[in-house]
């Protein structure tokens, strides 16, 4: 009959339920401050929003969880992952191509390409290159070992001191890159910065070994346009003899990277920025003549701590030979920031229209630790 079940249960464990009922009383505190514990369902402080403007006027909006500064490892077997990269930097993803000729190890590479009719950006630069992911970027000041392979083919000529970065460590907030893989004129050189002080590390070989006696006149004809107002009017007032330059022994080049002698690297943009600033010191291996990326693939390998307070340290090494160590004040504090970031890719002045020149790619490794690297 209806109700049986229950009195009866009652009847055998009656003695028993008081005692239950008050173990549960007491217990309710001790679950109430358990789910106090429990924090409650809140954005973590571990998830960046990035928000992206975009062309139309609206903006794009990602969270992605923080990684800080973990060990990155890219042999660029497929498309660059918004793990590891800002994709939204990417302006043109027609220029990011994956290759499967041209490459370091592998099967594939990343090619970047830069055209000399790009669209330019309103410092009338152009701009194809690839960003550090927001969420993988190390503190500015910590150690952190990065390498990576890379390559040059296309049109690549002297044409004066045109600026073209094609790798840069930069601080969170921007600013000129505390260190730089330069290519300026076609010669690959290494520069390190702090504030408005520039000074060069390294160099390859220079320009004055290409045969230039059927590119005079073009150069020459190079220096007095001022196209768009981009290319700096220092240059129209400098001869093609001053550009061109003349090799250097190794020990004058040594002497010349320890004095900061631009009149001795023809090539550089902003030769006003260099200074036989003592707050940084330059110790050069015995032979630290850089390899020519347009020849073949150069293996760069990069330890890279900076400071603002003059710890700094950047040591920097080539095809596994050491090339340089820097030491000091490495930094910008106008643009001071917590964070850093890596980019690699094209960041040029506007040159010419039949421009058409590509980077490669390959093998790029990022760690807190040499072992990381290797």
């Amino acid at each position: 009959m209806p109700g049986f079940g229950l009195r009866d249960t009652y009847r055998k464990y009656g003695l028993f339920i008081p005692a239950i009922a008050g173990g549960c009383l007491l217990a309710v505190p001790y679950l109430a401050a358990a789910q106090d514990a429990i924090p409650p369902e809140q954005p973590s402080d571990n998830i960046d929003v990035i928000v992206t403007p975009q062309e139309d006027g609206t903006v794009h909006v990602d969270e992605m969880q923080q990684e800080a500064c973990s060990v990155i490892i890219d042999n660029f077997d497929e498309y660059p992952s918004a793990r590891n990269w800002d994709l939204h930097r990417m302006n043109k993803p027609e220029n990011f191509q994956i290759e499967n000729q041209i490459v370091r190890d592998g099967g594939q590479a990343l090619a970047i390409t830069v055209y000399g009719n790009d669209e330019l950006d309103e410092q009338g630069h152009l701009k194809n290159e690839l960003w550090e992911a927001r969420q993988q970027r190390c503190n500015f000041g910590d150690e952190v070992w990065y390498s990576f392979s890379f390559k040059i083919d296309g049109t690549v000529w002297p044409a004066g001191s045109t600026r073209w970065v094609i790798g840069q460590w930069k601080e969170e907030t921007g600013g000129s890159p505390f260190l730089a893989q330069r290519f300026d004129n076609g010669v690959f050189h290494i520069t390190v910065q702090h504030n408005d002080i520039r000074k060069i590390v390294a160099q390859a070989k220079g320009s004055y070994q290409q045969d230039f006696q059927g590119f005079s006149r073009e150069l020459q004809q190079l220096l007095s346009l001022d196209r768009q107002v981009f290319r700096s009017r220092e240059d129209s007032s400098r001869t093609s003899d001053e550009f061109l330059g003349s090799g250097l022994t190794l020990d004058e080049l040594k002497i010349a990277i320890e004095t900061q002698d631009t009149s001795k690297f023809p090539f550089l943009t902003d030769p006003q920025t260099y200074s036989e600033y003592q707050g940084i010191q330059i110790e050069l291996s015995e032979d630290p003549v850089l390899p020519n990326p347009t020849e073949d693939w150069v293996d760069m390998r990069y330890r890279v701590q900076g400071s603002r307070e003059g710890h700094g340290l950047i040591e920097i090494w080539a095809n596994g030979r050491f090339i340089a160590r820097v030491t000091g004040f490495i930094g910008n504090d106008k643009f001071a920031g917590n964070t850093q970031y890596f980019k690699f890719g094209h960041y040029r002045d506007y040159d010419r229209e039949d421009l058409q020149t590509t980077v490669y790619l390959d093998r790029f490794r990022r760690g807190p630790n040499r072992s990381d690297v290797d």
